[in-house]
């Protein structure tokens, strides 16, 4: 085939798949209220195309339900099917704040680029079986149906393959390791192929990967990956930002090479690779990068998109969690030991010295189990290929206490049920086009074990150190060390906090306090009123230290904000004060855009040598005299009164960071099943604001008396 007729076969492929998927997109579009947004079909759409599987490629996701029939309900605390079920990627497409700020980027891609499709970002990751299945053409979310809510889901998952296949059958991918015995944990250690069935294995799937790659094209039409099997832009390291790689082919590829499946499977080094979770989580924005190409149409031949040719790493962005994972010692190749409750003599995992060395050793840590519930290999000792690897446990859980509570609340019959909460989140799809009675809906025993997981891990991720106190001037120092393997905190930025409440007493009495929480007010009192007008003023003895408070702040030059929510009209960060983890490498910070910044610049000084090395920042404060005790607490959020107060007047048309005109969901009939959206963020945070997570979470903390 030339290139002509290549450009258009997939010319004729977009076509079909647009008259199939994408009518009702131009029918609502053109049914707006006068704002003039010109619909464009997302298969078209070169700002937000990104290299990867398309929904053009003819993938489809088999239901999560045909996976748990085996997956599930033999051993809780092991099994892949119920510790998935309770964690925020078997619900990131029932996650309520998902949807209220899937609804504001809808309102602010139309203002920004005059059409909603950034909101097909959004979707691609958290409903990824819909996005492969073409139902994020109608980028408002309303022909989402059935499993497409199961969120990012077993198949999806373990049909993904290896797009720099050829770096890692050679032991070449950087910062991963050629260890075949100690990193990866495949015995003998041998790799003659005859005398090694997982070297043989693993050609095998690389072998199938490198044919699914060739077949990938790039938005011009030309092929995406070269006859020599690699990516045809250097540039291009890493598959970030949702660009997924998803077989065609219904072979599950998982871990291990001697499982005993009653399925095709192929044995998968990459979902033993810290790289496979960098697909979701660095998170940027093509449209900004690639809006020099608006207008492009695919299949020229010739155009060259950035998002096509450089990581995703390297543009604006909303988060960086697999970036300063990379930058840290647990990122180098074979890892490092961990920290406090993640110490090689208390925390074990398959690698030399139990080290750390990828996501998935502290997300997915091993356990002595089975991953089916018939006949197969119990883990570790039953495996003669993989002699030092337990089942991993598909805990996968983060910071998010509250969204899992209550989702949990709106089950009939949980221990946690509330009739209120169920009303708002049930409403049904005509309205909220949330459906949680869609695919598998909500188990409850899951979700309330996964809250209990992340509380957990919340207070595994830091420790107080070396708090002292001198009663005679006041001085006051401590440490917080993050014990985590990226930035503490991380993940989505929007409304997201840390922050250090302290504490001076003098018999049982109060005498000063630093960043108090007003729990009537939900929101820490003294907050800038151009950014909390409803914060509480401070108290008599009361301070607001912002350098306490640890978060990112995005700013836009879009919307002239120096802080803004907008995470979808982000430019750039106003503040990034977040501890930095073990051995954060701030040299090399600058090519991801993670270095701190503060009051608008990037200061790399912010921490010193010392605090980069060990992951953690010394704090030096003043507090009266006389004190007899000095109580420092680290807390949580995982939103904030500030986001929700956005969220709501964003949706409802009270805002006032865009102009006027911008505000278009309580008219335009494109988000007649989402304008409802700010009420209903809303009366869930009302309602549910007292709620851990919501209300902050104590992560720890430590007391001084003299």
């Amino acid at each position: 085939m030339n290139r002509t007729t290549m450009t258009l076969s997939f010319a004729a492929l977009a076509i079909a798949a647009f008259l199939v998927l994408g009518t009702e997109q131009t029918t609502l579009a053109g049914d707006g209220d006068g704002q003039g947004w010109t619909p464009v079909p997302t298969i078209f759409d070169p700002l937000i195309r990104m290299p990867g599987t398309q929904p053009t490629d003819g993938v489809t996701i088999e239901p999560s339900s045909i996976c748990l029939a085996c997956h599930s309900n033999y051993d809780p605390a092991v099994e892949p099917g119920h510790n998935w079920r309770g964690t925020m990627m078997g619900n990131s497409a029932r996650d309520f704040i998902f949807w209220a700020a899937l609804t504001v980027a809808g309102q602010d891609s139309i203002h920004f680029i005059d059409r909603p499709n950034a909101m097909d970002l959004c979707l691609r990751c958290h409903m990824p079986e819909g996005w492969l299945g073409g139902r994020s053409t109608q980028v408002n979310g309303s022909i989402m149906t059935g499993h497409d809510f199961d969120g990012v889901s077993c198949d999806f998952c373990h049909r993904m393959y290896d797009p720099f296949h050829v770096e890692t059958i050679e032991g070449m991918r950087p910062q991963e390791s050629n260890d075949w015995a100690g990193y990866w944990d495949e015995a003998p250690s041998s790799q003659t192929l005859m005398q090694d069935p997982s070297a043989a294995a693993a050609w095998i799937t690389y072998l199938d990967d490198r044919l699914r790659a060739s077949r990938l094209k790039k938005f011009n039409g030309t092929p995406l990956f070269g006859k020599d099997g690699l990516p045809f832009s250097e540039e291009y390291r890493e598959s970030g930002g949702g660009q997924y790689y998803v077989s065609t082919e219904p072979q599950k590829r998982a871990s291990f090479a001697d499982p005993k499946p009653n399925h095709k499977t192929l044995y998968s080094r990459y979902h033993k690779s810290k790289y496979f979770c960098s697909t979701c989580h660095d998170v940027s924005n093509p449209v900004v990068e690639n809006l020099a190409f608006e207008g492009t149409e695919p299949g020229d031949g010739v155009t060259i998109l950035p998002s096509e040719e450089k990581s995703a790493a390297s543009f604006s962005h909303v988060e960086r969690t697999f970036s300063e994972f990379m930058l840290s010692d647990y990122g180098l190749d074979g890892g490092a030991p961990g920290i406090g409750p993640y110490d090689p003599s208390v925390f074990a995992t398959s690698r030399p010295n139990n080290n750390i060395a990828t996501c998935q050793d502290c997300h997915m840590p091993d356990a002595q189990g089975k991953g089916c519930r018939f006949d197969v290999p119990v883990r570790p000792d039953d495996s003669r290929l993989h002699p030092k690897s337990g089942q991993p446990v598909h805990d996968l859980t983060g910071g998010n206490m509250w969204v899992p509570w209550v989702l949990a609340s709106t089950v009939a019959g949980s221990p946690n049920y509330d009739a209120t909460n169920d009303m708002i989140l049930n409403a049904g799809p005509s309205i909220l086009t949330l459906d949680l009675s869609a695919g598998l809906g909500l188990d409850a025993d899951a979700l309330l074990d996964a809250v209990d997981r992340t509380q957990q891990t919340l207070q595994r991720a830091a420790s107080i150190e070396d708090l002292d106190y001198d009663p005679s001037t006041g001085a006051t120092s401590f440490r917080v060390q993050n014990q985590t393997g990226h930035k503490l905190i991380t993940g989505y930025a929007e409304g997201r906090r840390m922050f250090l409440n302290v504490r001076a007493y003098a018999a049982d009495t109060l005498i000063y306090e630093i960043n108090p929480y007003d729990d009537i007010a939900s929101t820490l009192r003294g907050l800038p009123l151009d950014y909390s007008p409803n914060s509480p003023p401070l108290g008599p003895n009361e301070e607001y230290d912002d350098e306490l408070v640890y978060e990112v702040h995005h700013t836009s030059s879009i919307t002239g904000e120096e802080v803004t929510f907008h995470f979808a009209l982000a430019t750039g960060r106003s503040k990034d004060n977040r501890i930095p983890p073990k051995g954060f490498r701030i040299n090399e910070a600058a090519d991801r855009l993670c270095e701190p910044v503060i009051d608008g610049a990037v200061d790399p000084n912010h921490f010193t040598s010392a605090e980069y090395a060990g992951g953690y920042e010394g704090i030096d404060l003043m507090l009266p005299a006389g004190a007899d005790r000095v109580e420092v607490a680290l807390y949580y959020q995982t939103i904030s009164r500030e986001y929700v107060e956005f969220l709501e007047s964003e949706i409802k048309g009270t805002g006032t960071t865009l102009p006027p005109t911008a505000y278009v969901i309580q008219t335009d009939p494109f988000f007649s099943q989402l304008k409802e959206w700010g009420r209903a963020i809303r009366r869930i945070w009302d309602r549910n604001k007292d709620v851990p997570g919501a209300a902050p979470v104590e992560m720890t903390s430590a007391v001084f008396m003299p």
